[in-house]
């Protein structure tokens, strides 16, 4: 490992029909040290119409309220949260993504304000376009699927939306997701990063790349553009378990989604997101599989010596001890 590591988040379960499993991996992943949560936006898991998923921003806004001031003030609050910029040493709330289309502009940007005031922070809002596998999910619900330039227009009219005063005051750090030229393009002219699913080391390097010749080109900064990371991780205490987890995960996946998690030991998945760092990423958000994500997180917090939250002592009237 040559260089820093990224700012470590995790995705939460939130494919169940209850939401406590993703309340307390929040507040797990809040009390490891970890630098943030994230939640996707799927009305359905993708290709498993019959299972549960807990819709994005209400979700979200139930996690607001366990980490927030109120919830978590029994929590250390560790170093403070550089709220003009956003990241920081805190704790942050996040979309990985929201579906542009799914929700008026304007929505979400009050949406996001809301969740920020809950949280003490403002949130991290991951944007979409969506793609072609999301059409019979929308379709399901009622919901309209353009085509790729009408999704498009909705991506940058969301952009621009929590770029506004809806967005609230410091607004939310806003990423574009998406794997194709579009969407690093989109990036660089409009959001604070390029996010890429589940992208090797080389890739990233090569869309922040041109994220960046997209921001030169519409007479932004360059160096005001990120890129971050997140894909499917599998941790376990050795690297015969984890291969032993891997390939009965993989056994009914496609070989290439099996070949994109990056599993193994605690030391080689760190390993691995430490080069991603290295390669220009700025968080990398994992999303556990293959086995019980508590143990994992906690796996990774330990390998990466994040600094856990402590417990903080209680005032008689509820209130959090200085």
């Amino acid at each position: 490992m040559t260089g820093a590591l990224p700012a470590l988040a995790v995705t939460l379960p939130q494919f169940h029909a209850e939401t406590g499993r993703a309340v307390a991996a929040c507040r797990q992943a809040h009390r490891l040290g970890y630098a943030g949560a994230f939640v996707f936006d799927h009305l359905w898991p993708l290709g498993q119409r019959g299972r549960p998923s807990a819709e994005l921003w209400t979700l979200l806004a139930a996690l607001a309220g366990a980490v927030g001031e109120g919830g978590s003030a029994g929590l250390e609050a560790g170093p403070p949260v550089d709220r003009e910029r956003g990241a920081g040493e805190g704790f942050r709330l996040g979309t990985l993504v929201t579906r542009a289309g799914l929700r008026p502009p304007a929505l979400v940007a009050r949406m996001a304000a809301t969740v920020g005031q809950v949280a003490g922070a403002p949130p991290v809002v991951g944007v979409g376009r969506g793609d072609p596998a999301n059409r019979d999910e929308n379709l399901a619900f009622g919901l309209p699927f353009p085509d790729a330039a009408g999704r498009t227009r909705d991506l940058e009219a969301t952009v621009a939306a929590l770029r506004g005063p809806l967005a609230g005051r410091p607004p939310p750090a806003v990423w574009v997701g998406g794997l194709g030229a579009t969407a690093r393009a989109l990036a660089g002219r409009l959001a604070d990063a390029w996010n890429g699913w589940g992208v090797t080391p080389e890739e990233l390097a090569a869309g922040l790349a041109d994220a960046r010749r997209a921001a030169a080109a519409a007479g932004r900064d360059p160096a005001g553009v990120d890129a971050t990371w997140a894909g499917q991780v599998l941790v376990a205490a050795d690297a015969a378990e984890a291969a032993a987890r891997l390939a009965r995960w993989s056994a009914d996946r496609p070989p290439a989604s099996a070949a994109r998690v990056v599993a193994g030991d605690p030391d080689a998945v760190l390993a691995r997101l430490t080069a991603l760092g290295d390669a220009g990423a700025t968080w990398c958000v994992a999303a556990a599989v293959g086995g019980p994500g508590d143990g994992m997180r906690a796996l990774l917090a330990a390998a990466a010596g994040l600094r856990p939250r402590r417990r903080r002592e209680l005032n008689s009237d509820g209130r959090a001890e200085p």
